[in-house]
């Protein structure tokens, strides 16, 4: 099995070189190498049970998107267990890149200080063929189109103790950016 976990991230420079400098700043950014790490850690943590020998890459990496830059590790193990692709969803689900850890204390309190339901937000999407293999992604930026032409975009943003409610909501609004611009 293998995946890519992604958490930290930054906007993107207007020219080459504030380009390579945000990625440079991510990269050293002690607050998105905790975030990242404590989302490392959860997915660690949940395949462990399914395969004993899975690793991450040991520094993350950052990975160039149209709009933003994310810190990004590449877990891989072997499903030693006979776990499908299934399984592997349901133990990974929420990580804690979008629910927090440890992550049952963190869903108590996001359930008693949200102020709405998240619905499908972070939810797995993907396939499974009829031997178990799959592939899957979580939906952390998606948005729902009810019968009416109403539309619900969903983003967000890791919070850790170094976070800063002002940058997180610049952030949050990048990663909106996509899907706004796809129902233009």
């Amino acid at each position: 099995m293998t995946a890519r976990v992604l958490a930290g991230s930054s906007a993107r420079g207007i020219d080459a070189a504030s380009d390579e400098s945000a990625a440079i700043a991510l990269a050293t950014s002690a607050k998105d190498l905790d975030e990242h790490q404590y989302a490392v850690q959860s997915v660690l943590a949940s395949l462990r049970p399914h395969s004993p020998t899975v690793v991450a890459s040991e520094l993350p990496f950052t990975l160039k998107l149209p709009n933003l830059w994310h810190l990004a590790s590449d877990v891989e193990g072997d499903v030693t267990d006979g776990s499908t692709a299934l399984d592997l969803v349901a133990a990974l689900h929420p990580t804690a890149a979008v629910a927090g850890t440890p992550t049952r204390a963190a869903l108590s309190l996001i359930e008693a200080l949200e102020p709405f339901d998240r619905g499908r937000y972070a939810g797995p999407v993907g396939w499974v063929g009829a031997n178990g293999d799959g592939e899957w992604a979580v939906a952390v930026r998606s948005a729902q189109v009810s019968p009416d032409g109403q539309v619900t975009a969903y983003a967000g943003a890791g919070i850790v103790a170094e976070s800063v409610p002002e940058r997180e909501l610049v952030e949050t609004r990048l990663k909106f950016k996509p899907v706004v611009e796809a129902f233009g």
